[in-house]
């Protein structure tokens, strides 16, 4: 099967459960078809998906060690964007 038939499976598949998923869901569900494809899936995974390699590499990661994950969070403690009083801590003095 050519590659590129794969890739656009993948798309088509991913498209349509993506409105489903969030961001931990998103990345353990693009890991694990990377792992399938085997050599080459994770670049193909992430062109497919739209996510980045790193994101993908992450994912296989966890796959990899469930118990380092805490099963409740999506994101890692201190994950995710800083609220606007850490950033500027002035915020409330105004």
């Amino acid at each position: 099967m050519y590659t590129g038939d794969i890739e656009e499976q993948l798309h088509q598949k991913f498209e349509r459960v993506r409105p489903f998923l969030d961001e931990k869901v998103r990345r353990l569900t693009a890991a694990t078809e990377a792992m399938a494809l085997g050599y080459g899936g994770i670049a193909m995974v992430s062109r497919a998906f739209g996510l980045s390699e790193h994101t993908i590499r992450a994912g296989m990661a966890e796959l990899a060690e469930p118990d380092t994950v805490p099963s409740d969070r999506i994101r890692r403690p201190g994950g995710g964007r800083k609220t606007v009083v850490d950033r500027d801590p002035t915020v409330l003095a105004d």
